[in-house]
């Protein structure tokens, strides 16, 4: 987000679309596990259509999720611009799979930085139909401008 040519207020900039053919294009070694998890099990990375940096996975009934949210300083377009938070929406749609069945025995999220209170708000909507669950949220929101990619 400090990165020469990266847009906060579009989805689709030069630097974004560098990122994700990197790291989550079909052909690139980072877009699924490519070993077996320790004990077994090698879940498949569900990506977010359009913004295939947010992801989810389970395993052993834990459901992670891997959000984009640039800076709680900054506008972006993923948390402001966007018709609907693109964060709350990734969250309620995956979670919404699993109401009914309510097998996760926890939840983790991992963030760039704080995510905004909607969605919270969509994981309580789970916690509502499927009891409370332990809730672990890593984010961090700062790296040198060294740590930009370049062509």
């Amino acid at each position: 987000n400090e990165c020469y040519g990266y847009d906060l207020y579009s989805n689709t900039d030069p630097t974004r679309e560098l990122w994700r053919a990197t790291f989550s294009d079909v052909t690139s070694p980072f877009n699924q596990f490519r070993a077996d998890f320790p004990g077994g099990g090698r879940p498949f990375i569900y990506r977010k259509s359009g913004n295939p940096e947010m992801f989810f996975f389970e395993h052993n009934a834990i459901a992670f999720f891997g959000l984009n949210r640039v800076s709680p300083k900054r506008t972006s377009y993923i948390s402001d611009i966007a018709t609907v938070d693109l964060n709350a929406g990734w969250i309620e749609e995956r979670l919404s799979l699993n109401i009914g069945i309510c097998s996760y025995k926890s939840i983790v999220i991992l963030a760039q930085a704080l995510l905004k209170s909607i969605v919270y708000d969509k994981v309580d909507a789970y916690f509502e139909a499927c009891g409370s669950l332990p809730l672990l949220t890593i984010t961090g929101d700062y790296h040198p401008d060294t740590f930009c990619m370049t062509k």
